[in-house]
């Protein structure tokens, strides 16, 4: 396994994915060419991500050959093409693409271990509680059930989900996720995990936040029906923002609303409707702040809407891997 942290690993290979789209629209550019062998060259870590994404791209069924990098006359006759594969023993290559796998998938192989209920992707679930409350478990989610005689708890493990919960004054309903504890007696609302922060929406009722790792004087917010309050992870700041009662949970009629969301997140959420592997090739795209409703039922048409007023292009490797990248 390689060393370099997950998150550089990743941003490597959102670069090769957007040297991938570069080359396969203007294969015969000689300023392409050299500017792609110098991106390369720049480091191991460089040269790995660009291996991967020869490999997962040959994973999908959808290898073909590039062009040879540049070189001097002599060396042309004698080296591999840049855009192949390495030449590798079968062996050998299944054990690579194995750790491609591994790494990417890693993170969340503990979670599947460890939940009581999944979906998968473009699926939602209704789970029946057994104190009558129900919850609806958005596509890409996981959910663990922790009820004990004094406590009803779920821990929102991945992905999101819509509660709505039976009131019992005796017992409190708790939602914790990495971040975040919420409370409420009885109450129907939303919560929503990322990488980056939990996110909480009321329809009905009222729910207690308590942010773990925000200062103390502003661990804990009550909210209201219309009351969303965003959560980041690390620094436990929170952002609290007002939405429609009707929007809350949108997405179990197919509908995506946010409001003053970078695109990144909002491409987290589409992931989970979208079978393709989706790879941001221009990471300062991602920043960029939306406000509007997609469809989710069309994830590709919802990627198009997102990033089009922005200069940004969906484009198809196959079936299989789908690359936002600028114009």
């Amino acid at each position: 396994m390689n060393s370099e942290p997950h998150h550089q690993r990743s941003l490597l290979f959102d670069e090769a994915s957007n040297w991938l789209i570069r080359i396969r629209d203007n294969p015969q550019s000689t300023d392409t060419k050299a500017a792609f062998e110098a991106w390369r060259r720049t480091s191991p870590a460089h040269e790995r991500a660009w291996t991967d994404l020869c490999r997962l791209w040959s994973v999908s069924g959808k290898a073909e050959p590039f062009y040879r990098p540049l070189a001097s006359s002599e060396q042309k006759a004698t080296r591999r093409p840049a855009f192949s594969l390495p030449g590798i023993g079968t062996g050998m290559a299944i054990a690579s693409i194995a750790t491609l796998i591994v790494w990417f998938v890693a993170p969340s192989l503990m979670i599947r271990l460890t939940s009581d209920h999944l979906t998968a992707t473009a699926e939602i679930r209704t789970i029946p509680l057994e104190d009558g409350s129900t919850v609806q478990l958005a596509p890409g989610s996981a959910l663990r059930i922790e009820f004990r005689d004094d406590v009803r708890q779920v821990a929102l493990l991945r992905g999101e989900a819509f509660f709505d919960i039976s009131k019992d004054p005796n017992r409190k309903f708790k939602v914790v996720t990495g971040s975040t504890d919420i409370e409420v007696l009885g109450t129907a609302f939303d919560v929503s995990v990322t990488e980056a922060a939990t996110t909480v929406s009321v329809a009905r009722g009222s729910v207690s936040t308590h942010a773990r790792n925000a200062p103390t004087e502003v661990k804990q917010n009550i909210l209201a029906p219309g009351d969303a309050v965003s959560i980041d992870d690390l620094s436990g700041v929170t952002t609290k923002t007002r939405v429609a009662a009707n929007d809350v949970g949108a997405w179990r009629q197919g509908r995506l609303v946010v409001n003053n969301a970078t695109i990144d997140s909002v491409i987290d959420i589409i992931r989970r409707y979208d079978p393709a592997w989706i790879t941001m090739a221009d990471l300062s795209l991602g920043d960029q702040k939306v406000t509007g409703i997609y469809d989710l039922t069309s994830p590709k048409l919802a990627l198009g809407a997102l990033v089009d007023p922005f200069g940004g292009k969906v484009r198809s490797l196959g079936a299989s891997i789908t690359v936002i990248s600028r114009r």
